[in-house]
């Protein structure tokens, strides 16, 4: 049974469509989130459990949080699943039209939702780490500040090349407003 449930942050008021459980995921994860924020938990144990609740929502992937320094470049700033020589090929990525869905999420400042990271012109620069690390299809949104200033991007990286549908649209969303709070508390 799917429930239309309106996004009220998109300016043209389109619908979203996500079942009732799919709502009711998202909730619980919103839940547990600010549960631990309120009870004053470390940001980084925060995040991670963030991640964490966010793979359990997409089987066979991973998420990560990347953050703008002041130059202007990016790099890891939680990504418990990846392993350490993931994150450090991302160390220090300027964002740009080749530097996959993260560095264009920033550099377009808006959402990148790449099914095939072997093909999409999107991962040029960053074939050689999808190949390796076999992230076939990325989704990354932009983490906005209270300003409306990309100030990072919370993504979930797949090992198998597929589409967002509503829900993982939603749960990216969701997410990365969840990121700001955090990062704000820190």
């Amino acid at each position: 049974m799917e429930k239309s449930y309106k996004n009220q942050e998109n300016s043209s008021k389109e619908e979203i469509l996500i079942s009732a459980q799919e709502y009711t995921s998202i909730l619980n994860m919103q839940q547990r989130i600010l549960s631990m924020l309120s009870s004053g938990e470390k940001s980084t144990h925060i995040l991670n459990t963030l991640c964490f609740l966010a793979e359990k929502l997409l089987p066979n992937a991973v998420a990560s949080i990347m953050i703008v320094n002041e130059n202007g470049l990016m790099s890891v700033l939680c990504a418990p699943s990846i392993p350490k020589e993931g994150q450090e090929a991302l160390t220090n990525l300027k964002p740009g039209p080749g530097t996959g869905s993260c560095g264009n999420a920033v550099f377009c400042n808006e959402a990148q939702f790449v099914q095939n990271t072997f093909e999409d012109k999107r991962w040029l620069d960053l074939k050689k780490v999808a190949i390796d690390f076999n992230i076939c299809s990325c989704w990354s949104i932009p983490i906005k500040n209270e300003e409306n200033i990309t100030i990072g991007t919370f993504a979930l990286s797949s090992f198998e090349h597929r589409e967002p549908n509503h829900f993982f649209k939603k749960l990216l969303e969701t997410a990365a407003f969840m990121i700001n709070i955090i990062l704000k508390k820190k």
